[in-house]
C-alpha cells in the first residue's frame, strides 16, 4: 500500500523536527552549565574584589573631579577670550570678568583659580 504524498511529507517534517529537538536539548544543557559556571565563579570571586573596589571608586571620584575642574578652567579661558574682544587693552583678571557679569565657577575640590595671560590655573589641579 502506497502512502499519499502529503503523508510522506508530514513524516519527513516530523523526523526533522525530532532530530532538531534532540540537538536543542544538548545545546540547552550546555548553555545551562555555562550560565551556572559563570554564576558560581562570580559568586566566589566577589569577596576578593570588594577591597579593591573601594579604592577604584575613590580613584574614579578623584578623576571625575579633575575632569570637572579642567572643564571649568576651559570655560573660563573661553570667557577670557570673549572678554578680551571687548577689552583689548586690559589684562584679564577674575575680578574684571565678574564685574562684567560672568560667573566664575568654583573648583570641585576647593582650589582657587588664577589667570596667567590667557591661561587659567587651579591651585589644586595643575
Amino acid at each position: 500500500m502506497q502512502q499519499p504524498v502529503g503523508e510522506r511529507a508530514a513524516e519527513v517534517t516530523l523526523g526533522a523536527a525530532l532530530r532538531n529537538q534532540r540537538g536543542f536539548g544538548f545545546v540547552s544543557i550546555l548553555l545551562t552549565l555555562l550560565i551556572l559556571a559563570v554564576l558560581y565563579l562570580g559568586y566566589f570571586k566577589m569577596p576578593n574584589t570588594m577591597s579593591g573596589s573601594r579604592s577604584a571608586g575613590i580613584a574614579a571620584i578623584n578623576t571625575s573631579r579633575d575632569i570637572a575642574c579642567r572643564t571649568q578652567r576651559q570655560q573660563i579661558e573661553r570667557d577670557v577670550m570673549m572678554w578680551s574682544v571687548n577689552h583689548p587693552d586690559e589684562p584679564p583678571t577674575l575680578a574684571a570678568l565678574q564685574r562684567d557679569g560672568l560667573h566664575i565657577p568654583a573648583c570641585p575640590e576647593g582650589g582657587q583659580y588664577s589667570i596667567d595671560g590667557r591661561e587659567v590655573h587651579c591651585s589644586v589641579h595643575r
